[in-house]
């Protein structure tokens, strides 16, 4: 007798159009009452090698991503809120196929440190990649047909640098089979001018990082390209991200985990109400943001402050 049932992988169809992209750009939706009431997020990914990433048309797109969450939870918690992503894959005129895969991501309300100094479980973010379409609340699907999950290392979530640890499931364990590098700095004002890039590297079976090897993929949070974007980068949530396939021996549901890992990233890193400046209307102060640093699992903004009523601050 097996020790358990063996993984369900991605079905065919998906496994196809994984396999038949090395490219991805994701598009985050822009959401104009994002900044006023937090909503949920929508995603578009597209074929980087055949499509020019633009909301405007779907000729290209090959899979969408719908948030699923509590309105309670997502306004008081966010980015720290439990997301369900629903993935389905796209026909060429835009329309929605099949389900692809569902990304579960407990927040705070079952992780009630999550977004401080990683210490232990409770403080560790973490995310599991469904096959197929998994009906329910995060942190109490299913996990019969997970095929991977990406979680923060314990403790101390990769110290001064982030990292995201990428693992493989077959029929009897886990295989940690990438991770995932950031920069300390990112975010704030210098996401105007810099690409934020993450380095994706392979991992042996004793756990340590191949050096001998390039990067398995990259991981990109893209700059601004116009002034444009810039202005939406600064009044919505609205990001772009490129995701480039170096190893192209990487399995259908390897690939697909690195795109789960990268919306992680997103929610981790990025999904920041007024990241970059902040007024506040009772002391009269304007913060500027010039970035964000990580340290031990915690994003501190390095922070400028102009203006300010002392009285009504003191008060």
């Amino acid at each position: 007798m097996p020790i358990m049932d063996a993984v369900p992988l991605l079905d065919s169809a998906t496994a196809t159009i994984l396999a038949s992209v090395n490219k991805y750009t994701i598009q985050q939706h822009v959401k104009w009452l994002d900044n006023c009431i937090e909503m949920p997020n929508t995603y578009t990914v597209y074929n980087f090698q055949t499509a020019r990433p633009r909301l405007e048309t779907n000729n290209q797109a090959i899979m969408r991503i719908n948030e699923v969450s509590d309105g309670c939870t997502r306004c008081c918690c966010a980015p720290n809120h439990s997301v369900v992503l629903n993935f389905d894959a796209l026909d060429p005129s835009g329309r929605e196929l099949f389900p692809v895969m569902t990304m579960e991501r407990q927040g705070c309300c079952g992780k009630l440190c999550l977004g401080e100094i990683v210490c232990m479980e409770c403080c560790a973010n973490e995310a599991f990649f469904h096959a197929g379409k998994v009906e329910g609340k995060a942190g109490e699907l299913d996990k019969s047909r997970v095929f991977g999950r990406a979680k923060v290392p314990i403790p101390f979530a990769g110290g001064f640098t982030p990292v995201i640890q990428v693992m493989d499931r077959d029929a009897t364990s886990d295989h940690h089979f990438a991770s995932v590098k950031g920069p300390m700095c990112f975010g704030g004002c210098s996401e105007l001018c810099c690409s934020v890039p993450f380095t994706v590297k392979k991992v042996n079976k004793d756990g340590s990082i191949s050096v001998n090897v390039g990067d398995v993929a990259t991981i990109t949070k893209m700059k601004p390209k116009s002034f444009a974007d810039a202005m939406r980068e600064l009044l919505t949530d609205s990001d772009l991200y490129e995701l480039e396939i170096h190893d192209l021996s990487l399995s259908a549901q390897q690939r697909a985990s690195l795109v789960g890992t990268l919306l992680l990233c997103d929610y981790m890193f990025f999904e920041r109400d007024i990241d970059a400046c902040s007024y506040n209307v009772f002391t009269k102060e304007l913060k500027i943001s010039l970035c964000n640093c990580f340290c031990l699992g915690k994003i501190i903004p390095c922070q400028c402050t102009c203006g300010g009523d002392d009285k009504e601050r003191d008060s």
